[in-house]
């Protein structure tokens, strides 16, 4: 029989990755949500909002620390000042595997996670 990849095949090794503090021992806020969606080619305010929120979910659920891995910051594009947010790693992916996958950008980059995961197992 062929691996086929579940999503609940991982959920486990995520939660002992958590324990073990795997990912969270460099909580450096790296990125800007505002990039992020860029590059995702995301430009729709309620489809960015969407993702944060379930995001933000996956962290309560998990009991993540939203303050080390999330930075409510404001930024000035020459006309207006603009909310954004700068994030982690661990948060660039969350919102990245909660954005809409019918974007091919996105599609792609879940992709890409899900066979860079696939591989290393």
């Amino acid at each position: 029989m062929d691996k086929q990849l579940k999503i609940y095949d991982y959920l486990d090794i995520v939660m002992q990755e958590y324990q073990q503090q795997q990912w969270f021992k460099n909580f450096q806020l790296h990125f800007f949500v505002s990039d992020i969606m860029s590059y995702l080619n995301i430009d729709n305010a309620q489809e960015i909002a969407i993702s944060m929120n379930r995001t933000f979910d996956v962290c309560n659920t998990l009991q993540i620390s939203k303050p080390q891995n999330f930075k409510k910051i404001y930024r000035f594009d020459g006309e207006n000042l603009l909310i954004d947010w700068k994030i982690s790693s661990l948060a660039c992916y969350l919102i990245i595997i909660n954005c809409n996958p019918t974007n091919e950008f996105v599609a792609r980059a879940q992709l890409h996670f899900a066979l860079n995961r696939y591989k290393n197992n």
